[in-house]
């Protein structure tokens, strides 16, 4: 009736709050055809992670899924892009 699989690499327990990006990777490496919903001219706001914006830690200003983008170009992955 579908397909359904959960994808936890052994890696991504030790990742901390990058383990989405790592739990991307694989389901990339896994992958011969990868389908993004990616808007190219998305970029979330910055915000400060800090206590009391203390110690300056700001969030990236690239997105989880402009980071699994390129790295599915990088790896030479069939891409479809839905939200084109």
């Amino acid at each position: 009736m579908g397909y359904e699989e959960v994808c936890t690499p052994v890696e991504m327990y030790s990742s901390g709050k990058a383990s989405y990006v790592e739990r991307n990777y694989k389901m990339i490496d896994d992958s011969d055809i990868c389908v993004f919903y990616y808007d190219r001219s998305y970029s979330p706001k910055r915000k400060c992670i800090s206590r009391k914006s203390v110690s300056g830690l700001w969030t990236s200003e690239k997105s989880g899924t402009s980071l699994a983008y390129k790295y599915a170009i990088k790896k030479k992955k069939q891409i479809i892009n839905v939200f084109e």
